[in-house]
């Protein structure tokens, strides 16, 4: 069972986060990350736990459950790699700028503290950050770092 220690409006704070009730060794993933993957936004980790289930000749298959979503958030959110990257207004054209990459495992400091880590390791910026299950895209959030308030023109 999930459970949320959060209101979903806000960022949440370190001690805010989604925990797993009786299976501690998945780790806490703050409110947010979960929204992200599991929401109606981007239907990545939702159509992955749709498909899964089995399908009777003739009938639809049916939408899958809290349960289900949670199972494949838990498949999926281990083995995503992390890309960021920076909005960059050129003329009238907003472009993006690779920043770095993080594999999987590698990028929990940003989960964790995203403004925080951002903002030590890329200074006042607008960043966007990717999510990656191996070659396929599953989600995005952006952020306005350090008190960003308009693009750099290149």
């Amino acid at each position: 069972m999930l459970v949320i220690d959060s209101d979903e409006k806000h960022m949440p704070d370190r001690e805010e986060s989604i925990h797993m009730q009786g299976a501690s060794e998945k780790p806490s993933v703050p409110p947010w990350l979960y929204k992200l993957f599991t929401g109606h936004q981007y239907p990545y980790v939702r159509r992955l736990a749709k498909f899964a289930q089995p399908v009777k000749a003739g009938e639809d298959r049916p939408e899958p459950t809290k349960d289900m979503i949670e199972a494949k958030f838990w498949e999926v959110y281990p083995r995503c790699s992390v890309k960021v990257l920076q909005e960059v207004k050129v003329g009238m054209i907003v472009v993006f700028h690779d920043l770095n990459s993080y594999p999987a495992g590698a990028y929990r400091e940003l989960v964790d503290n995203p403004e925080e880590f951002l903002a030590k390791t890329y200074g006042k910026k607008k960043i966007k950050v990717n999510f990656y299950d191996g070659e396929n895209f599953v989600c995005t959030i952006n952020f306005k770092v350090a008190g960003w308030t308009e693009h750099e023109h290149s």
